[in-house]
């Protein structure tokens, strides 16, 4: 099936996601929040179940348009097996609560042609609304189809953050739990690359790989925790881009740059990369906060 431009410019949903605190306390666990049972239990521990009050860890908003459900809707005639997160955008504009139905609108922005061997780029941006029809965030997300490049589309444009020189300001270094994909994946994103050891074999991957959006989540909690700790509220605006998989139970590190009064740029990246020749997981990082 060859790529269809027909849904650019549609927007599809809503896509509902009803949730209590404990899927609030999932996507955090699927973060590799509360690793060694100690660290970040502010985003896990509910302190009531019949009054919970807990503290959001705000990659929450991402899953709300990033599933399963809603790459499947919007199909263009890609190739599925050969889709992977290519990046992301979160802008927060209010809080979450602890129980809600939630309400995406997901809007095919453009499809782009990086060429043949190098696949079809997809943007998409969901609007997420509270119950009480409130906007808390929005959420711009990309994806590269590998196999559906050539197709004779519009190249994509240019989009790189400025990356500091010199040492970083803060270093958070973490080691992934093993089984952190398979708490992610109850976010909606199925994919087997992120559970199954037979379909990874056939990319030359060990093992199956984390998710892109959980990969944000355990930089996000980094962020927080070294530039407005146990205020996650605070967090504004989230962007990265996906460069390279990881697999679980690998020690990393989220470099940090402040370069502003509430701004930050990051990388992850391998605990043992050399500094100056390492290839990021996540690159062109942007942290905001009020």
């Amino acid at each position: 099936m060859a790529i269809s431009t027909d849904i650019v410019g549609k927007e599809f949903g809503p896509f509902v996601r009803e949730y209590t605190f404990r899927d609030l306390e999932i996507c955090a666990l699927g973060c590799n929040a509360a690793f060694d049972g100690v660290t970040d239990l502010q985003y896990v521990n509910e302190h009531d179940a019949a009054a919970p009050s807990l503290k959001v860890l705000p990659i929450f908003g991402v899953p709300l348009t990033v599933h399963e459900e809603m790459t499947r809707t919007l199909d263009y005639g890609y190739n599925y097996d050969g889709s992977l997160h290519y990046g992301f955008e979160l802008r927060v504009h209010a809080p979450f609560f602890m129980n809600d139905r939630i309400e995406t609108f997901v809007t095919q922005d453009a499809l782009y042609d990086r060429g043949e061997g190098r696949g079809c780029l997809s943007k998409q941006t969901g609007r997420s609304y509270r119950s009480d029809g409130v906007l808390v965030c929005e959420t711009e997300t990309w994806d590269v189809c590998i196999y559906d490049g050539g197709w004779g589309g519009p190249k994509p444009p240019a989009d790189r953050v400025e990356m500091p020189d010199g040492a970083p300001d803060a270093v958070v270094r973490e080691t992934m739990a093993l089984n952190m994909p398979l708490i992610y994946r109850l976010m909606g994103d199925w994919h087997q690359q992120h559970i199954d050891f037979a379909y990874t074999e056939q990319t030359g991957l060990a093992r199956p790989i984390a998710h892109g959006v959980a990969l944000g989540g355990f930089s996000m909690r980094h962020a927080i925790s070294a530039f407005f700790p146990g205020e996650p509220e605070r967090l504004r605006r989230f962007k990265t881009r996906i460069t390279s998989p990881v697999l679980p139970g690998t020690t990393l590190e989220t470099r940090l740059w402040r370069v502003g009064e509430h701004e930050a740029r990051f990388q992850l990246v391998d605990a043992d990369a050399d500094e100056t020749g390492a290839k990021p997981h996540l690159n062109y990082g942007i942290v905001e906060w009020e």
